[in-house]
């Protein structure tokens, strides 16, 4: 009987193959050798003993060269900007995680299942816009500028995932664990180099074990679960020594019995002041509208309730040429394609929907009348609380919204809401009113269009110079429903978005070089420094 050593068991001998097929990417070792101050000698020994082939051994050593390149880099304090995200993204070299390394090596490459992930990374480049001309992460800031990088990435709730399992029958099963997926997530949104993180789709219950590298690392964060029974929510990370939170607000979508406001989803809008310069502020805001695409009328009247909340928060004071407003950042998967009704309503301030179907086109069945959310909201037809405004204009009032917040338990304005109702309006009629607050300014209901008062640009054109469109996932096919929006700071690069010729040629999403079946976002700023008046 021939005795059997370790690498011909039916298991070693699988992995050893496997590693064997993705032995070239060790080559790519030499091209960090000259960075590493550890002797290449002494650290294959070590893994040879620790490891139970050769293979391994070899793989171990080149983690361990990559944690040496990757110790080196620091921020502009001296502080080591990927050391606490190294166990997150890199399999440790004991012989316990010597699977782990084999898995990593599988993912990472991607080789063998169609997709490679250098080819991924060329696609996704960071392209500077216009004059912008950042390089490197966003901890290069001038005395004058704060360069702020946010990153916002739909990134597939595990829960959701299982749920619409019919939605990935296509997939590689191997590739949609969230053990699988996880790493590929940490890992993209390391890279960016981001101080602010929207997240969007975050299970509840993977949320401790998610943030953990990102709080090691000096992030604070707030987390909205959507409402009622659902698992998953919003995610908002940001940099505590560069940030300051001053104010925020969890928006709730379901707020009434009608069907226009009693879907589960959510936002968060949140007001930040620079830490080295207090009296700078900048309002950022993240949200997941409604999926339905035949219902463009909900995500509307969604719509209309989140940019009543940032005009609350990013309200600064009225000049002569109307209200100033901090700058806004606003971005999430709205599940809406470009150019349509509440993209148009986003970007060019005004929308009608008189008349139009609830897909907001121009025939459609069931047409919207003047009135899309109910009056008791009192959310006028301009974005804007009718308590809030006639408290700014006339110095007097309750300045109390009337939104609901399960979270907060604010029942007692529901049951007996007095004087925060204020008399000129009727919150039971659904007719077209216009109320005057003072001489000259007006306050309108029910009039079958909506306005806001942001100037607001997305940071994509959603297509490429070649008029080839961009797509941020897909849905039957490859379209855009992702966006960053912007008002009153300049953009200097975004994260590139493949065209859907390029999106063709990828296996389908989530893979083993993709984490999530939504691609991420990322854009850079440049914020100015206001300077204190003395």
């Amino acid at each position: 009987m021939i005795a059997r050593s370790k690498l011909v068991t039916p298991v070693s001998l699988a992995n050893v193959v496997s590693r064997y097929v993705h032995i070239g990417t060790l080559t790519q070792a030499l091209k960090i050798l000259h960075m590493s101050e550890i002797p290449v000698k002494y650290l294959l020994l070590g893994n040879l003993r620790k490891c139970t082939s050769v293979p391994e051994a070899l793989y171990s050593t080149y983690i361990n060269l990559l944690k040496s390149k990757f110790n080196n880099e620091v921020d502009c304090q001296g502080n080591n900007i990927m050391e606490p995200f190294l166990d997150m993204c890199f399999a440790q070299t004991d012989s316990s995680n010597c699977q782990m390394s084999n898995n990593f090596v599988q993912s990472m490459s991607g080789m063998q299942y169609g997709m490679n992930k250098k080819k991924y990374r060329e696609v996704r480049q960071w392209k500077s816009v216009g004059n912008g001309n950042i390089t490197g992460n966003s901890s290069t800031n001038g005395e004058g500028d704060f360069i702020l990088r946010l990153l916002t990435y739909n990134i597939l709730a595990q829960n959701l995932l299982e749920t619409h399992s019919y939605l990935y029958k296509y997939h590689n099963e191997s590739a949609l664990s969230w053990e699988r997926r996880k790493p590929l997530i940490h890992q993209e949104i390391i890279e960016a180099g981001a101080n602010v993180i929207c997240i969007q789709e975050m299970q509840m219950d993977h949320l401790e074990e998610f943030i953990m590298p990102f709080a090691a690392n000096g992030f604070d964060y707030l987390y909205k679960k959507r409402t009622n029974d659902m698992r998953d929510g919003l995610l908002l990370l940001f940099r505590r020594n560069q940030l300051k939170l001053v104010d925020h607000v969890h928006v709730e979508y379901h707020q009434t019995s009608t069907d226009i406001l009693n879907r589960d989803n959510v936002g968060i809008v949140a007001k930040f002041s620079l830490r080295d310069s207090p009296e700078t502020h900048i309002v950022i805001s993240t949200t997941h509208l409604l999926y339905n695409p035949k219902r463009s009328d909900v995500r509307l009247a969604q719509t209309q309730v989140l940019f009543a909340e940032l005009e609350r928060i990013s309200f600064i004071e009225n000049t002569r040429d109307g209200p100033n407003y901090h700058p806004i950042i606003v971005c999430g998967d709205f599940n809406l394609q470009p150019f349509t009704g509440v993209y148009q309503f986003i970007v060019d301030g005004n929308f009608q929907y008189l008349g139009k179907g609830r897909k907001l086109e121009e025939s459609g069945f069931r047409r919207l009348s003047n009135s899309l959310i109910p009056s008791s909201l009192l959310i006028t037809d301009n974005c804007q609380h009718f308590n809030v405004l006639t408290r700014r204009l006339r110095g007097s009032g309750d300045e109390q919204t009337m939104l609901y917040s399960k979270e907060e338990t604010r029942e007692e304005n529901r049951e007996s809401p007095g004087s925060i109702i204020p008399k000129e309006v009727d919150i039971e009629s659904s007719d077209y009113q216009k109320i005057t607050i003072t001489e000259g300014q007006y306050a309108t209901f029910s009039s079958g269009a909506l306005t806001h008062p942001f100037k607001i640009k997305s940071v994509y054109a959603h297509s490429n110079c070649s008029g080839e469109a961009e797509a941020t996932t897909h849905q039957d096919q490859w379209i855009t429903v992702d966006y960053i929006f912007y008002t009153d700071i300049e953009l200097l690069d975004r994260y590139r978005l493949p065209t859907v010729a390029e999106c063709k040629e990828f296996p389908a999403i989530p893979n083993f070089v993709v984490g999530s079946d939504h691609l991420c976002l990322g854009a850079t700023f440049k914020l100015k420094r206001k300077r204190s008046v003395r």
